[in-house]
């Protein structure tokens, strides 16, 4: 099974966030970047390589100043199965993340929302 063959596997087969993270990582991806922007996705893998999703939509405005409450909704809304990933992606832009980065491996799983003055960071749990 080619790398891209296990990444869509495990979007396919997650039943939430945290199982997708740990199907990711069990697929051989450490972390991965989101440009919030244009939703381009640089995976990085455990042996040194990595993959580009450039998911080619029209750019999306990001808010000017970083909000840490309307990051913290976005997320949790998702969590709770209020919105699909589109709207949270526009929850967090709204928000003023520019970026979030998640960790899968290691021993402080997270995902870090970053924007213009401020970021905020949320374990992965399991």
């Amino acid at each position: 099974m080619t790398n891209e063959e296990k990444l869509q596997e495990a979007y396919a087969t997650a039943k939430n966030y945290p199982d997708l993270a740990a199907k990711l990582a069990a697929a051989g991806i450490q972390s991965y970047v989101v440009d919030v922007a244009t939703k381009a996705i640089l995976y990085r893998l455990n042996d040194g390589v990595t993959i580009l999703h450039n998911n080619g939509t029209d750019a999306v405005a990001i808010a000017r100043d970083f909000n840490r409450e309307l990051v913290i909704k976005a997320i949790r809304d998702n969590q709770q199965g209020k919105t699909t990933y589109p709207h949270f992606m526009q929850g967090i832009a709204d928000a003023g993340v520019r970026i979030y980065e998640a960790t899968l491996t290691g021993s402080n799983k997270r995902v870090n929302y970053i924007g213009l003055g401020g970021f905020y960071e949320e374990q992965i749990p399991g």
